[in-house]
């Protein structure tokens, strides 16, 4: 499983190089920015599962750019690093909802902390629980059972994330062959493709984990879902 990803920005370069360097021990990719402007169409142009910004850079200042993050955005944590003089300035942030704020030189027993548990933040979000102890990862769409990873072919991990978008809520057989089939001609046989398709897959995880019950669910009229 890959790990999540993180955009840091810092007007200092020996400083940002520093962190950087610190941070890709956690981080599938560590996306630096100078200055506000080049952070923001960072994060436009990246979609990064966590943002760690200086308060004080040149252009844009970082509770400024959490503003304008928090307008469409709501939900990537935010860590802002702030001087001692500068944590009246945190006062104005309180409605931008930040994750976390850090005084610089931030201790290496915090920082370590603070990165674990936006890591632990992050993987907690793209987590859809199941029934019976499965789990669905939506970031790298891998199903585990009890914290063991299901081998699943492409079909099956297309249709477990269409599924478990609205986990306890069936989904019609139309829309669930438009999409795992989709760029085919559909016809009337890609019903009795999807039931098979659904069968195997149920047949595979009851074996596998010695579950009675299967982990999708049929209705004639409604289509398919997950339990939950």
């Amino acid at each position: 499983m890959l790990k999540p990803t993180i955009l840091y920005a810092e007007d200092d370069q020996v400083t940002r190089e520093n962190y950087a360097l610190a941070l890709k021990r956690y981080f599938h990719r560590v996306f630096t920015a100078k200055d506000g402007e080049m952070a923001l169409a960072l994060y436009q142009k990246e979609k990064p599962d966590v943002l760690l910004l200086d308060i004080n850079m040149p252009c844009i200042d970082g509770l400024e750019i959490a503003k304008t993050i928090r307008e469409k955005d709501t939900k990537t944590p935010i860590v802002i690093l702030t001087a001692h003089s500068d944590k009246e300035k945190l006062l104005k942030a309180i409605p931008l909802g930040l994750t976390q704020y850090l005084v610089k030189p931030v201790k290496d027993d915090l920082f370590r902390k603070t990165i674990y548990e936006l890591i632990a933040q992050v993987k907690a979000k793209e987590m859809v629980r199941l029934s019976d102890g499965f789990i669905w990862d939506q970031t790298y769409n891998e199903l585990t059972y009890r914290q063991i990873p299901i081998n699943l072919s492409e079909k099956e991990m297309l249709l477990i994330s269409l599924l478990a978008a609205s986990p306890g809520h069936y989904l019609s057989h139309e829309i669930l062959i438009s999409e795992i089939w989709y760029g085919e001609e559909i016809d009337t046989s890609h019903t009795n493709k999807l039931a098979q398709l659904v069968y195997r897959l149920n047949t595979k995880l009851t074996t596998q984990t010695k579950q009675k019950i299967p982990l999708i669910e049929n209705s004639y009229a409604l289509g398919y879902r997950l339990l939950s």
